[in-house]
Parts: C-alpha cells; sequence; structure tokens
C-alpha cells in the first residue's frame, strides 16, 4: 500500500495529547511531569496501553525508556528497525506538547498502518524516553544516551536524584510491570517537535526540518571588587562588582546581536555578594551561554566574551575570573534526510524550510549514529516551557501525517545492509 494512501486520524491525537497533559497538570498552570514520579508512572502506563492499541509491544530499557516494538510479517523482524519518538517528562509548570508531540505522533504513525491494514516493511519502534529535560538527574537528554549505549547500566547506578536515590533503583520499581528488553539495532530515527520558537508562525510556514542542533558553550564569569558601605563610599572611589557583571551582560547581548541572527548569548544566572541593598557589591559572578549552529562562529564567540570580560575588568578596576568553558559541539542533520523531509512536504503542499535546531532534543544522540530527522511545526507566539505553549491542530495533523509518509517512505527505501 502506498503511504499516501494511509492518513493519520488528527482527532484521535489530539484527544491523547489532551488526556497525557492531564497527568502531571500542574494547579499553579502548565504540566509538571518528571521522570520516574508517580505521574510519569501513570503517562507510561496510558501510554504504553495505547501502544498496544497499535499493534505494538511495550518493553522497558534498562533506563526506564517505553518502546513499542512491532515486528511486520514481510520482515521478521531480520532487518534493524525504523524508530520514532520523544520525551515524556517535562519541566515545571511546562506545556502540554513538548515532548509529548513526538511519543504520540509516533504511537498515531503505527496506528494508522494497521487501521488501513498496512504494514511496515521494517521493523518500526515506538520509543517515549524517560528522561530528556534533566529536571531530576541534572543531565540532558539521559536516557537516550543510555539507548544508545553511551551510558552503561553499571553507570546508572551511580547517576543519583536530589534525594540521593539511583536511577538504577528507580527502573528497577517498574520492572514488575513492564517486561525489560535491551533496546533493538535501529537503521533511522525521527522526532517530530514543537518549534519553541516564533519563525515559522512569523513567516506563515508549516514546518521546518533541522540542519543541525545548535552547539552551547558555557562559562563562568566571576568579578571581583571591595565590598563597602554604600551610603559613605564616593561613586569615584567605588570598585562595584556588579558594576562590571551589568556591562558584561550588555556587551554580550551586542556580540549575538551583531552575528546577524546566527547565535544567541544569554546570562540567566547572576549572584552578587555580599547581597545587601546597603553594602557595594564586591563580588559578582555570572554564568554565560553562547548557542549557535555554526561551530567556527562559537569558537570565536568564546574569543570575543573572554576579551570582552578582561576588558571591563579594566575599565572598572576588577579582578576578572574566566572559568574553563564547557561546550557541546554542533550536531549536524543527515542532508539526505533533510532533502527527504522536504519532498514529502511539498507533495502534500505543505510550506516548509531548512533551520537549526536552537534546542536540545534527543535527535541530537541519535544523528552521530544513524539517518535522523528532526521536523518541526510551529509554535504559538514562539512560547514553550511554559502553560501558555500552544501549537494549532491542524499543524499537529500535519506534523503527524509528515512523519508517517517519511517513516514509510524510509522503511522502503533503506538498503537491507
Amino acid at each position: 500500500m502506498d503511504s499516501a494512501a494511509v492518513s493519520v486520524n488528527g482527532d484521535r491525537l489530539r484527544s491523547r495529547l489532551e488526556a497525557l497533559a492531564r497527568i502531571g497538570a500542574d494547579p499553579r498552570g502548565g504540566v509538571s511531569r518528571f521522570s520516574f514520579t508517580p505521574a510519569h508512572t501513570e503517562a507510561v502506563r496510558l501510554v504504553g496501553g495505547w501502544m498496544r492499541e497499535a499493534g505494538l509491544t511495550p518493553t522497558i530499557d534498562g533506563a526506564g525508556n517505553l518502546i513499542g516494538r512491532g515486528v511486520p510479517a514481510s520482515s521478521n523482524g531480520a532487518y534493524p528497525a525504523i524508530a520514532a519518538g520523544s520525551h515524556l517528562d517535562s519541566v515545571p509548570m511546562g506545556g502540554m506538547f513538548d515532548g509529548a508531540l513526538g511519543v504520540l505522533a509516533a504511537v498515531e504513525c503505527a496506528q494508522a498502518m494497521r487501521d488501513a491494514g498496512a504494514s511496515w516493511t521494517r521493523p518500526f519502534v515506538s520509543i517515549a524516553f524517560a528522561d530528556e529535560e534533566g529536571n531530576q538527574f541534572g543531565v540532558g537528554c539521559l536516557t537516550s544516551r543510555f539507548f544508545v549505549g553511551d551510558l552503561s547500566d553499571e553507570h546508572m547506578k551511580t547517576i543519583k536524584d536530589a534525594e540521593g536515590r539511583a536511577l538504577r533503583d528507580r527502573v528497577a520499581a517498574w520492572e514488575s510491570v513492564w517486561p525489560r528488553e535491551q533496546a533493538p539495532p535501529l537503521a533511522a530515527y525521527f522526532e517530530l517537535h514543537v518549534e519553541q520558537g516564533p519563525k515559522l508562525e512569523a513567516e506563515g510556514l508549516d514546518g521546518a526540518v533541522a540542519t543541525a542542533i545548535a552547539g552551547m558553550s558555557r562559562a563562568t564569569i566571576t568579578y571581583r571588587g571591595h565590598a563597602n558601605h554604600a551610603g559613605t563610599t564616593p561613586m569615584t572611589l567605588r570598585k562595584d562588582a556588579l558594576w562590571g557583571a551589568s556591562a558584561f551582560v550588555l556587551a554580550m547581548r551586542r556580540l549575538a546581536l551583531y552575528t546577524g541572527g546566527d547565535a544567541v548569548a544569554t546570562v540567566g544566572k547572576l549572584d552578587v555578594e555580599p547581597g545587601a541593598t546597603n553594602v557595594v557589591p564586591g563580588l559578582a559572578r555570572l554564568r554565560i551561554e553562547l548557542r549557535s549552529g555554526r561551530e567556527e562562529l562559537l569558537e570565536q564567540l568564546r574569543g570575543a566574551a573572554e576579551i570582552q570580560a578582561r576588558g571591563i575588568g579594566m575599565e572598572y578596576e576588577l579582578h576578572v575570573e574566566v572559568s574553563e568553558w564547557t561546550h557541546s559541539p554542533v550536531v549536524p542533520i543527515d542532508v539526505s534526510m533533510q532533502s527527504m523531509a522536504l519532498a514529502h512536504a511539498a507533495r502534500r503542499g505543505a510550506r516548509v524550510v531548512r533551520m537549526p535546531s536552537w534546542a536540545g532534543h534527543d535527535a541530537k544522540i541519535f544523528a552521530p549514529r544513524m539517518p535522523t530527522a528532526l521536523l518541526f511545526v510551529p509554535s504559538k507566539g514562539g512560547i514553550s516551557h511554559h502553560p501558555h505553549e500552544w501549537t494549532d491542530w491542524k499543524h499537529v495533523t500535519q506534523g503527524a501525517q509528515w512523519l508517517l509518509d517519511m517513516v514509510t517512505a524510509l522503511a522502503r527505501n533503506l538498503s537491507d545492509g
């Protein structure tokens, strides 16, 4: 059967997204569904049931990822699988689409094929990753890292949450409910996600395919001056550490603007000591984050940020310390998968573009290892990680159909090797 003849059920997908959003609903607004909490456990039970309805067999792996396995008669499980998915955990007071859309769109793909009486050429796997946001254990994309083999089962015993409970122990508590199996070998991975930014809506587009997942560099900048009485110390004699930090924050804004949209810079954390209204700040410590889809630009920005930090220190007569940078490199997305995504969208009359992903996703863990596609649908107002996160249901259905068209086509076209 031609994949174009198989259609997703938008009403069913909407109903399931709304039902999932009620699990972990925060009375302050949005969804607070953290990994391995009772809300997450309930979500796994619900999504696992929908996987069964779609003809998939739900299991969990050693990190608590929910895996819906389907083996079509045409392959008998002889080939590596095509996978699609995302994550079930959320940030505090997050939106109903972040992660959930990718999980339930993958389940909907399997159910649409089953409803149409069609079968996959290769096995299809739907994945609901347990911990992508990093709220519980402080590691982003934690359980997809385990899925691909970056983290061992022994390592999982050493990763603990704020209460000292090991990840491995959290997973063990589920094993009486779900059978545990090793992750299956994969031939390709797909992830459908809301954009979490304003570009698609602002330009009237239906979607985008990621060209790369932006690299990220972070460092701590510390300015040391001299704490003194706020009333008796003349302005001309002050060595105010916060003056230096404030100047640096504004300098980073200008630096990012000069890139013409190719980079962003954020200072999201600033600590001031001694922290009293009537004391001139003697120390200011901030955390700078740079992101770009161009590796060479990130390198240039790191150098420019250090020059700015030290120049500002000299201007305000402050001692400056710049920590070592932590760096996550840019992750390119397979060009052939990008072209395939654009072609399938064009066949449906959808207006889509190529663009980098400015946020991290589980797809970045898979992209260096196998053909990977990261697909975006518009976010209303560019709002995400917030109770007001919203994507029109038209785009939800359109995105799920785009995903279905791609995974079925790739299942036919991949070589058997």
